[in-house]
This record gives structure tokens, sequence and C-alpha cells, in this order.
């Protein structure tokens, strides 16, 4: 009489998937530990208003990011649309009264002038960015 195999045998993850995996956790544990590492920074000494922030999760919570397209990645190329227009890329993130903003710096640099730049002149808010198309 023959045995009934009641189980099969276990399938086993290619070693080349098992590292990606691996490190895909690894990224995802890291940066749950972050969040809450600047949770609890927030709760000690918070983000004055205008100042840049590497990550969102080192700002406070609650804040409104009033456009329809997603808050940008840092690195990434927007469009402005107010009185400077053109291009400008995300370096960081920051906020005031209760809106979230990007801290940018312009692909082609404006010409030299006299004056000096008001340092909050590179935060801009998503009204003035260029909707996307």
């Amino acid at each position: 009489m023959k045995a009934i195999r009641t189980t099969r045998p276990a399938r086993r993850i290619p070693a080349a998937r098992l590292v990606i995996v691996r490190a895909a956790h690894a990224a995802k544990k890291a940066a749950q530990e972050q969040a809450r590492e600047d949770k609890a920074q927030q709760l000690l000494t918070p983000t004055p208003a205008f100042t840049a922030a590497p990550r969102l999760t080192a700002l406070p919570g609650g804040l409104y990011w009033s456009g329809k397209q997603p808050v940008p990645a840092i690195g990434a190329t927007v469009q402005r649309r107010d009185e400077h227009p053109g291009a400008v890329k995300v370096l960081a993130y920051c906020h005031a009264d209760g809106f979230l903003g990007l801290v940018t710096e312009p692909e082609q640099p404006a010409k030299r002038t006299g004056r000096k730049v008001h340092p909050r002149a590179h935060c801009v808010f998503s009204h003035q960015l260029a909707q996307a198309a």
C-alpha cells in the first residue's frame, strides 16, 4: 500500500530574492525608528518656522499641503509660477503657520545683484508651484 502524501515540500526563496527582501525590511525598520526619534525630538524642541528639515517626520504633525499634486520628494524638480518663474530643485522641507513648504534652489541661478536675498526667499508653498499637467 502506498502512503498518501498530506503535505507538500516547502518552497525555498532564492538567495538573491532573500537578500532583497531582507534589505527592504531593514530599510523599513530604520525609517520607522527615525520617525520615532523625530517624533520624540519634536516634543522636546519643536522645529521653528521657516527652518529647513531633511525629512517630513522632522516637522511637527498636522501640517497642511494645499496642492492637488502630492508633496514632491527631496531632489525632485518642480516649476514655480510666482514672481520668479522657472525650475527649482527641492532641497528640504519647512513649515509656517500650519502649512508645509519646500526649501528650493533655482536650477539656473539669477544674475547677482547688489542686494541680499532674504533667507525665506527659497521657502516655497504649494500655491506658488505650477499645476502639473
